[in-house]
């Protein structure tokens, strides 16, 4: 019904023109005094063809309607299959919007090519660095004495930011690999915190992981990503003597440290690409990309990340593990 009062409105021009003609003749009888009856025959005449008239032409007017509904779904499509112009206004609007069509599709296929190209430079790089940074590893397990443990350190941060940009390159490709599994979480996180305790040890801070022997369903190459991109983020931001805190509870893994904390106003942020927020201005090594990879990867392996912080007092961060995910045995 609202459809058809909606076509009525489109129509109101035609209705008042015809209930104006009829008031014309109405006016033209008054003044020739001729009978009335003449009058209302013509009117009924009129009316019951005008009707008919409008009852094919409101069928017509739903058809183009939906099919004007479909190709608004279809907006995206490359050719744009519109319906027969009826009015010379029409075709000169199908033309013009073929031609916006057209446009914006040379514009997307560009847009595609250039992301292809981009991912594939930046995937090459990754690999290609990823040679003179066990070079460099090899020829400091070579040397000798504790004034090169700092650069086993910083080392040990360039590995980690080459390690998310291959993530995040991964992240933004139409496919990702995710490969879920059951998994040891406790071994899991041993194993992050040993590939960073470099850092634990050059920043001098105590890590305490003891946790349960706990199996979740996840993506172990993933997880690895998020763990230690927040456990870098511990040590980053927790001056030395802190201490940094990993524990497990019902599906809930959460990684604690006693750092300078986030500011409440930064904390609804902290997920978003690119924000570093205040103490991110004031470290010159933040991108604003560690949280925002971890948020993304969570959701992917359907489950959840949470913050809380307190300024001077340290940060906790929970990742939520999903209880019911099909995987490989």
């Amino acid at each position: 019904m609202k459809l058809f009062f909606r076509y009525l409105n489109e129509k109101r021009r035609i209705i008042f023109c015809w209930a104006f003609w009829v008031a014309m003749q109405a006016v033209v009888f008054a003044l020739y005094d001729l009978p009335w009856e003449a009058l209302f025959y013509a009117v009924a005449l009129g009316a019951a063809a005008g009707a008919a008239f409008m009852a094919v032409s409101f069928v017509r007017w739903r058809a183009r309607l939906h099919s004007l509904s479909v190709l608004e779904k279809n907006a995206g499509a490359e050719i744009l299959q519109l319906p027969e112009p009826r009015t010379e206004m029409e075709r000169r609007y199908q033309s013009l919007s073929k031609a916006l069509a057209a446009e914006n599709a040379a514009i997307r296929r560009k847009a595609r090519r250039q992301k292809a190209e981009m991912l594939d430079f930046y995937t090459l790089w990754v690999h290609q660095i990823k040679t003179p940074i066990a070079a460099m590893r090899l020829l400091l397990q070579a040397g000798e004495g504790e004034a090169l443990s700092p650069l086993y350190g910083e080392l040990t941060r360039v590995e980690g930011y080459v390690g998310m940009v291959l993530s995040y390159l991964r992240l933004e490709s139409e496919q990702t690999d995710y490969l879920f599994k059951k998994v040891r979480l406790d071994k899991q996180v041993r194993q992050a915190v040993r590939r960073l305790s470099r850092l634990f040890i050059g920043g001098g801070l105590s890590v305490s992981a003891e946790l349960p022997e706990a199996t979740v369903t996840t993506d172990a190459k993933w997880l690895s990503i998020v763990l230690e991109q927040l456990l870098s983020n511990a040590v980053k931001y927790t001056p030395r003597g802190g201490k940094v805190t990993v524990s497990y509870i019902k599906n809930q893994l959460t990684i604690s440290d006693t750092g300078i904390g986030i500011r409440a106003e930064d904390l609804p942020r902290v997920f978003e690409r690119g924000y570093t927020g205040f103490n991110g201005h004031n470290e010159e090594h933040s991108s604003g990309l560690g949280l925002y990879l971890c948020r993304r990867i969570m959701e992917g392996l359907g489950g959840g990340i949470s913050i809380r912080s307190e300024v001077g007092k340290g940060t906790s961060v929970t990742v939520t593990f999903p209880e019911n995910v099909d995987c490989i045995e």
